[in-house]
């Protein structure tokens, strides 16, 4: 799973910060939809990757400076975070309004662009 795992992020590092779907790495590896979940789900635990929702699908990013000894995020990581000073935050949350699914200041601090 190790060379599956590498075989994808250098993918996801060449798109930058387009970022590659699913079925897009399938194309390019010409690996099993199965091997990619897996890779993908594992390369998330990491923390070496991050998932970007648009409106029909989703892509995935290599996260900014990627090492060898890149740990996956703790809380104190959250330093900055805008949800702990927005105005809004009372009524976020997922299917509502105010959603960090569609927030523009959280990805942004998450070091991803909005097209």
């Amino acid at each position: 799973m190790k060379g599956v795992s590498d075989q994808i992020l250098n993918e996801l590092k060449t798109a930058e910060k387009d970022g590659l779907s699913v079925m897009d790495l399938k194309e390019r590896l010409d690996i099993s939809l199965e091997q990619i979940t897996s890779a993908l789900t594992a390369l998330m635990s990491e923390g070496k990757i991050m998932q970007k929702q648009e409106v029909e699908n989703e892509r995935y990013l290599a996260r900014t400076a990627i090492t060898e000894e890149s740990e996956p995020s703790v809380i104190t990581d959250m330093n900055g975070c805008p949800c702990f000073h927005c105005l809004r935050i009372a009524k976020c949350g997922v299917r509502q309004p105010d959603s960090p699914v569609f927030c523009r200041e959280l990805e942004e601090w998450m070091g991803a662009d909005i097209n």
